[in-house]
């Protein structure tokens, strides 16, 4: 068991999957070859015309029935999500290249066993907490697909009428009622939850994936000072010591560089998700508070998981890259034998420490990602949610 479960939770397991899925592929470039990240151009072209048709049918919806606030919050609800799932997958093609280096960037070789121990403590945490938002994306498509697809064969068993159940608000240009045309439309339905999953999975984890090997590499550097901090104490060779200490500098600035590289990759997706996710994250509350029928209940507690853990993953990681910087420069500051330090060393130390200390800010152009933007998020959320509550109590009585 243990085997199996040391399988499943290797160095980006779900994110190759769930984007092996979409015909995209997360490999490194290998030396003096092509690097190609779309593998099935077919697959991936397919389930974007088929995710932006179904958005087409939701804004129709959304058009017809302008004056219906509750139908309306519910279609939002499903076309806020396709339309982020589109702009994400066509932000991580134009920018694939870059994100498969940075892949590889965070995963360049450590020498030192208890190096690797860290990194790979930091992979099984990732890839764990990956493969539960995975399952909670599959738990809701399947339960989006399946559930109405059950209700209409009992009711079909039940009654020999077919009458196609949906919480889908759409406004199709096709009759559904036809069995032929509802199976159609359920293998379309296939393509986009399987987008939809996929998309949403894959691009959120990776985001997560980076934020731990970040973590890993700032928990290196401060192991790495340990040792030249004990090693130093049971020498006097301080010219060794301070070798030691530039090549610990350097790898800090690679580091800070790598995170620069890492906002800038993820810079459009972030703030596709802040901007968007208030909207999503209103219309969701608003099936719960306001009145309605066909609700499919088991998608909807899926869905708001998914949604709640979203914003988490983008705004919980900043804080953790900006701690852990941060627990470097207080550790450089408190494990360094400054009272042994002539002067002249002193003052070479202090522009690496005025480095270090300097705090590492994630952004994503407008917002810094972070506890406060999760609270304004969820602030901005229930603001919009009062709003339509109100508009739905003025109109529609």
């Amino acid at each position: 068991m243990s085997k199996l479960l040391d399988a499943l939770l290797t160095d980006l397991r779900s994110q190759r999957f769930t984007f092996r899925l979409m015909g995209l592929e997360l490999k490194p470039q290998a030396p003096g070859g092509p690097r190609q990240v779309l593998r099935s151009p077919l697959t991936f072209a397919i389930m974007m015309l088929a995710t932006s048709f179904e958005f087409c049918t939701v804004c129709a919806f959304i058009a017809h029935h302008s004056s219906e606030i509750v139908l309306c919050s519910e279609a939002l609800m499903h076309g806020i999500q396709m339309i982020s799932s589109l702009l994400k997958m066509c932000i991580f093609l134009c920018k694939c290249r870059e994100l498969v280096a940075l892949i590889a960037a965070i995963q360049q070789a450590h020498i030192a066993a208890d190096e690797q121990l860290l990194f790979q403590q930091q992979s099984r945490q990732g890839q764990l907490l990956s493969g539960i938002y995975t399952l909670m994306c599959a738990g809701t498509s399947v339960s989006f697909l399946l559930m109405p697809l059950a209700l209409t064969l009992l009711r079909f068993h039940a009654t020999g009428i077919f009458a196609p159940v949906s919480s889908f608000r759409v406004l199709l240009p096709y009759d559904v009622t036809q069995p032929e045309i509802y199976f159609l439309d359920c293998c379309l339905m296939v393509f986009v939850l399987t987008f939809f999953c996929c998309s949403t999975s894959g691009v959120d984890t990776l985001y997560g994936y980076f934020v731990f090997g970040l973590t890993a590499h700032y928990r290196c550097l401060v192991l790495q000072l340990q040792c030249i901090v004990q090693q130093s104490r049971q020498a006097t060779n301080w010219a060794q010591l301070e070798r030691r200490l530039d090549g610990l500098f350097v790898q800090h600035a690679q580091l800070l560089q790598l995170v620069d590289r890492f906002e800038l990759a993820f810079r459009e997706i972030a703030c596709v998700e802040v901007l968007l996710i208030c909207v999503l994250y209103c219309a969701v509350i608003c099936q719960y508070i306001m009145p309605h029928t066909n609700q499919n209940f088991a998608f909807l507690g899926f869905f708001s998981m998914v949604v709640s853990t979203q914003l988490c993953i983008y705004a919980v990681g900043a804080e953790r890259v900006r701690h852990e910087g941060l627990r470097f420069a207080e550790q450089l500051y408190q494990q360094l034998p400054w009272h042994l330090l002539s002067s002249r060393q002193r003052r070479l130390l202090l522009l690496p420490l005025q480095r270090a200390q300097k705090e590492t800010h994630l952004g994503a152009y407008f917002f810094v990602l972070g506890h406060p933007l999760l609270v304004w998020t969820f602030r901005t959320a229930g603001s919009f949610t009062t709003l339509l509550n109100a508009l739905r109590a003025k109109y529609e009585y």
